[in-house]
């Protein structure tokens, strides 16, 4: 952790402040669940060895299968945990955490149609889930079906509002929309709850000056450059401001 009280996320590594409990960037839980810390670092191993074990005696154990997945998700083999999670919903498909899972996998691979059925699927048994609602929001939104993201994204929020990396999104939604409004109430959000953002100024910046509001654009334009100083697009839009 820095001198902020900033600390980077398990998953993708982006720093978040210390006292948000979902990653602004990615949306991963920056505290485990009891589950997910039995299975990370150099237990994955011991996990996936006791699991075979107790499966090679129980083979219809879901619980058995859900922990062998997560041990293989842990240790980077997609294929493997795709398996152990799929067999988990064969045997009982109202497994909510099991379709969720899948999702992140489905999602990790590039594979944005396959990570909706299963995120819609984890949402039918647990409405709310507010990791598998943004799960659904990110792949709708990189499939282009923005409207139905909006929607997701929307819905995050109103299971989590800690999940301020949905309001990013809806900001880009708002910002492909031109809808300049909107966009700065978005992104005004994200960096009101979480100030290290270059991202977020850089795109506020961006709707004040579409907005006429120069002053402000500058001020954000600059806190952007300020905390990504490699930021090129933000220091050349800031630069026309300055003319």
């Amino acid at each position: 952790m820095d001198a902020r009280g900033c600390a980077p996320c398990p998953e993708c590594g982006v720093e978040n402040a210390s006292d948000h409990n979902f990653c602004k960037h990615c949306g991963h839980a920056l505290k485990p669940v009891a589950v997910e810390a039995a299975v990370t670092g150099n237990l994955a191993e011991r996990t996936r060895d006791r699991c075979l074990e107790i499966i090679k005696a129980y083979p219809h154990n879901p619980n058995a299968h859900f922990n062998l997945g997560l041990a293989y998700y842990h240790l980077g083999q997609l294929g493997n945990a795709m398996r152990g999670f799929q067999k988990v919903v064969e045997l009982d498909d109202t497994y909510p955490a099991a379709h969720f899972q899948l999702a992140l996998c489905h999602y990790r691979r590039g594979a944005m149609s396959e990570c909706v059925l299963s995120s819609r699927r984890a949402i039918a048994n647990n409405p709310s889930s507010a990791p598998a609602l943004f799960r659904l929001a990110m792949a709708l939104f990189h499939l282009g079906r923005l409207e139905e993201a909006a929607a997701a994204f929307q819905r995050t929020i109103d299971v989590d509002d800690e999940y301020v990396i949905a309001w990013y999104h809806l900001g880009l939604i708002a910002e492909r929309k031109k809808d300049v409004d909107q966009a700065i109430c978005c992104f005004e959000k994200v960096v009101a709850a979480n100030p290290h953002d270059a991202s977020a100024h850089y795109h506020l910046g961006l709707q004040y000056e579409r907005k006429g509001l120069d002053s402000l654009a500058m001020t954000a334009l600059a806190k952007a450059l300020d905390l990504d100083p490699s930021d090129t697009a933000a220091a050349t839009a800031l630069q026309e401001l300055q003319r």
